[in-house]
């Protein structure tokens, strides 16, 4: 058993941001309408997360981001394109996936770190 969940794939809900925000009823809404995407994310090694964290250079980012994505509901095979396509068209995509991955690893990890045992603190 391992801390962290390389190798997990899990499917989570993430909001596209159009700009217009959620529907609201009885509110006619200005624009397009923020919609929900059901996306499929891997977790990858440890390292790759951190290197996506530090990443400051644009050049990088796709190729590291495009790592803890396997698929989604908007088409049959997601490719470079339609990804890089959705994340330019909508500002925020990107921050939304990646906080809905966090929240997922933020539970893997402590549902995990339940099966080891517990360390004694006392100083023999």
């Amino acid at each position: 058993m391992h801390l962290w969940p390389e190798g997990e794939q899990f499917t989570r809900e993430v909001i596209m941001p159009t700009g217009a925000g959620l529907p609201e009823e009885g509110v006619e809404p200005v624009g397009y309408e923020d919609f929900p995407v059901m996306v499929t994310f891997r977790v990858p090694a440890f390292d790759v997360v951190v290197e996506t964290w530090k990443n400051t250079d644009p050049a990088k980012s796709f190729g590291l981001f495009r790592q803890f994505i396997v698929a989604w509901d908007q088409e049959e095979e997601l490719t470079d394109k339609m990804l890089a396509g959705y994340l330019y068209a909508y500002p925020g995509a990107d921050e939304n996936m990646f906080r809905v991955f966090c929240e997922y690893v933020k539970e893997a990890i402590l549902a995990n770190q339940k099966s080891f045992p517990e360390i004694s603190a006392a100083i023999h």
